[in-house]
């Protein structure tokens, strides 16, 4: 079992494959986890060469975690991306309605359930950017997905999220 989990920001990636992974016993490759491994979420937008070594980064400690023969990953990251999904046997892609993932963010962020490198500052600094990155990487997402249509399932709701677990073996 290999899934990649795709999906816009606060759609529930990570909880998603954290079960996946509970539920399976299997390892659960946050690509995240590598990009904070580097700083890279606190390079400035401007310094390229910091932020290429970051990337190198990632990419290098992806490529070591899908050699495994059972896993599941979630991110979103397109010069990532092809070196899971040659991997993988299933990309879920959650496509979660934008109102839903803002308010998701939200309720995580007060929850005290955020990603622990991050203030609650930053948390609610972030919610402009779930909007903008939304239409700015929804069509090279949606590409990608097409690009790999026979391995692709689609859920838009947090049900269906929850009938998919149950359905899952």
């Amino acid at each position: 079992m290999r899934i990649s989990i795709i999906g816009h920001s606060a759609a529930g990636k990570s909880t998603l494959a954290r079960r996946i992974s509970e539920k399976f016993h299997i390892p659960h490759l946050h690509i995240d986890k590598f990009w904070f491994e580097t700083g890279g979420h606190r390079l400035p937008l401007g310094d390229t060469a910091a932020q290429e070594k970051a990337r190198a980064h990632v990419l290098e400690r992806t490529r070591e975690f899908v050699q495994k023969d059972s896993w599941v990953s979630d991110g979103w990251y397109p010069r990532i991306q092809p070196v899971v999904v040659s991997r993988a046997d299933q990309i879920i892609f959650l496509d979660v309605p934008l109102w839903r993932r803002i308010s998701n963010h939200i309720w995580r962020t007060l929850s005290g359930k955020s990603h622990k490198e991050f203030t609650l500052w930053h948390e609610i600094r972030f919610i402009p950017q779930i909007i903008y990155r939304t239409y700015h990487r929804d069509g090279k997402m949606r590409q990608f997905m097409k690009e790999n249509a026979e391995k692709v399932l689609v859920l838009k709701s947090f049900r269906e999220v929850e009938q998919y677990l149950r359905n899952l073996e």
